[in-house]
């Protein structure tokens, strides 16, 4: 009850204060369900609200899947300090992710295991203390993640780690970016468990196109994804083709934003 009238509450301000600013999406995915070769849409409505005071900030933003009740996603409240900006939430974690869809990545990835987290970020570096269970200790910090970027005139370059302290494991990650003519290409990189995974992107002209695997199987998902503005309505078309399997998995999203 506590979080709901917390929630309500939030939501009258955020569309009351003239700071605060609201978006509002509508997505219908269409996608094959590889189980029964049908394919199947998905309906989605999204409203996310946004806010600056001063110096604090914060964020938050509800969903509703195939009409049901709005549910809280990603959250945010912080606060800049001089260089540093602090911030607490359900916000995601730091180390570089895979373009592919869950499902047709490499990488690992151990932001999707975080929930709430503390982080603080100054001059191109960042620290997150995620927390396994804010309901019952906010000092039981499930894992700890640190990132750095540089960034020169042809190429943006990231590097983080996340240690867990249940497991005492750690994953290392990266990034490399650059653009040129209009094209950007990328490598993403993980390493865990002994195993190094990348993942491969270009993206020219509206479309993106990755090659993943790990040094065990360096081909195991290629993709190509295409997506073109009119208005507001965005239509995306993707593709992803496993080399074990021999499957092409197909999708279309059309979203309207406003």
């Amino acid at each position: 009850i506590m979080r709901t009238i917390v929630l309500a509450t939030a939501v009258a301000m955020a569309a009351t204060s003239a700071m605060a600013d609201m978006t509002g999406t509508i997505e219908l995915d269409f996608a094959e369900n590889t189980a029964t070769s049908k394919t199947e849409a998905t309906a989605t409505i999204g409203l996310d609200f946004a806010s600056t005071n001063g110096l604090a900030f914060g964020g938050f933003e509800f969903d509703s899947v195939d009409g049901g009740n709005l549910t809280l996603g990603d959250y945010h409240v912080g606060v800049v300090v001089g260089e540093a900006t602090v911030s607490y939430g359900e916000q995601g974690g730091l180390l570089p992710e895979a373009i592919a869809a869950a499902g047709f990545d490499a990488l690992n990835d151990p932001n999707a295991a975080m929930t709430e987290s503390l982080q603080v970020s100054a001059m191109g570096a960042s620290v997150a203390l995620g927390l396994t269970d804010v309901t019952t200790d906010v000092t039981d910090v499930a894992n700890v993640q640190a990132a750095y970027t540089v960034t020169m005139p042809a190429v943006d370059i990231t590097a983080a780690v996340d240690y867990n302290t249940t497991t005492e494991k750690y994953i290392w990650g990266g990034r490399a970016a650059g653009e040129l003519a209009g094209t950007t290409a990328g490598l993403t990189a993980t390493y865990a468990a002994e195993v190094m995974a990348f993942e491969a992107d270009v993206t020219m002209s509206g479309v993106t196109a990755y090659l993943n695997g790990d040094e065990n199987d360096a081909t195991q998902n290629a993709g190509v994804e295409w997506s073109k503005g009119f208005d507001g309505l965005t239509l995306t078309a993707d593709a992803n083709y496993n080399f074990d399997s021999s499957d092409v998995t197909p999708g279309v999203n059309l979203s309207f934003n406003f």
